[in-house]
């Protein structure tokens, strides 16, 4: 096992501990967070908060499983933020009970996006990072969501959240426009009294279009010889040359 092999490794492992504590301090949140403020973060809405926390725990959690496989540079970045996002935006709704969740998701994240060439890293995040940036809204997505007031609401605008994380990490451009829709327009719709929901709808939509071109074989695609190998075959073509 190479380096950037065992970094992914740690990546993997770490992020599914953090990831499984993620969900337990969810759990906490949602039963007891009331009963133990200085713990929860004196919350006015635990439960919806220890269910989100849940939710991107989850995802943080698939980010992991991603990692214990072979991958191509755009999926493990996608995976990265899948780390990075739910451990950055759960500080807001777990309190301390988040502190040692995100901890551990924040070095996974670092550790996948190590696992890797440098010089490949810097070029797909070129590449990538308005993907990253629509993953990023549909987290704030969450978070406003939460406080949106009725029931529909908030599950309209959860589900819209969720559709904007996982939209750039899929192939098809067909399902990513639709996962964008579905992540920017009902929920702007519902809440179009106020400022911040629409023009972050209006945002992810815009930059989510342009992310709809074709893309090249190294981003997020499975037929691209993973970037943990990339060097062997080279070494073997040599070898015959010689």
């Amino acid at each position: 096992m190479n380096r950037w092999q065992q970094n992914q490794h740690i990546a993997s492992v770490v992020g599914l501990i953090g990831g499984a504590l993620g969900v337990v301090a969810g759990l906490i949140q949602a039963t007891l967070g009331s009963h133990i403020p200085h713990w929860s973060g004196h919350k006015a809405a635990p439960v919806a908060l220890g269910l989100l926390t849940i939710l991107l725990s989850a995802i943080s959690v698939l980010s992991a499983v991603a990692l214990r496989s072979e991958v191509t540079p755009g999926r493990r970045l996608a995976a990265a933020a899948g780390l990075l996002v739910p451990g950055s935006l759960c500080f807001s709704t777990g309190g301390a009970l988040w502190y040692l969740p995100g901890l551990l998701l924040f070095t996974g994240g670092v550790y996948a996006v190590i696992a890797g060439d440098a010089a490949r890293t810097r070029q797909v995040v070129a590449r990538m990072w308005w993907h990253l940036l629509v993953s990023v809204l549909g987290g704030f997505e969450l978070l406003m969501a939460v406080s949106a007031g009725p029931t529909m609401t908030i599950a309209v605008g959860v589900l819209g959240g969720v559709a904007l994380v996982v939209a750039p990490s899929l192939p098809a451009w067909r399902i990513r426009l639709v996962l964008l829709l579905i992540g920017t327009v009902p929920f702007a719709i519902l809440t179009w009294w106020s400022v911040a929901t629409p023009v972050l709808a209006v945002l992810a939509l815009a930059i989510g279009l342009s992310t709809l071109r074709p893309r090249a074989p190294d981003e997020f695609g499975a037929t691209e010889t993973p970037v943990l190998m990339a060097t062997e075959p080279s070494r073997g073509a040599d070898s015959t040359r010689s």
